[in-house]
């Protein structure tokens, strides 16, 4: 028995009536899709850095070879308007250096402020997110040239860091978050070459909200 094509003009309205209506309540119930896990919230994170190229420059490639390090961070997120959310927060990188470049194998470390653009999608469970925004970097080192030993700090320098995860919920108010993100940077000094930074973070936050 063939259906009535009536019934089914008025039932696919139906249709898209329902898809419309959840459409506009994810995009406007801030239950389903918030700016945060939280109205206001703090994560510490902590994990790998790991260099995709070496930090050097064609003109003079004194920074030699780098390696994988550790990342510290720390910051707040916050509402800003519809779905969107502000980061702000401080970190540090650090990276193996070459012995041959570096006194006794130092590491690089650069020190930093974050200011970022975030969302979450979702309130509660597992919600990814995604991030992205500006980076400051300021690089300290030890360099051995012979037998005298170099100390170097670069003058500013930036560039931006984006990336995502996961928040998966593990109390009331609080949270891990496993995430990845890509930071790009050129660095200054005064007397060398800019020093060109591309690197990935693999880390894990705590999240607590408040």
């Amino acid at each position: 028995m063939e259906a009535d094509p009536k019934v089914s003009r008025v039932l696919g309205v139906r249709r898209w009536i329902v898809a419309a209506s959840l459409g506009w309540g994810l995009l406007l119930a801030p239950d389903l899709l918030s700016a945060q896990e939280g109205a206001y919230a703090f994560q510490i994170r902590g994990g790998g850095t790991f260099p995709v190229t070496d930090f050097r420059n064609d003109a003079q490639g004194w920074e030699g070879e780098t390696g994988m390090g550790t990342p510290l961070g720390m910051g707040f997120t916050f509402p800003l308007y519809w779905f969107f959310g502000g980061y702000l927060g401080f970190s540090q990188h650090r990276f193996a250096c070459d012995e041959d470049v570096c006194w006794k194998g130092e590491p690089w470390v650069s020190t930093g402020f974050d200011v970022a653009l975030r969302v979450v999608v979702g309130d509660r469970g597992i919600r990814p997110w995604v991030q992205g925004g500006l980076h400051t970097h300021r690089i300290e080192g030890r360099v051995s040239e012979g037998k005298r030993i170099q100390s170097l700090h670069s003058e500013g320098g930036g560039g931006y860091e984006v990336g995502g995860g996961l928040l998966v919920q593990v109390g009331e108010r609080m949270s891990l978050s496993p995430g990845v993100r890509y930071g790009s940077g050129d660095v200054p000094f005064s007397a060398r070459p800019t020093m060109s930074l591309r690197y990935l973070v693999f880390d894990l936050g705590l999240v607590v909200g408040f």
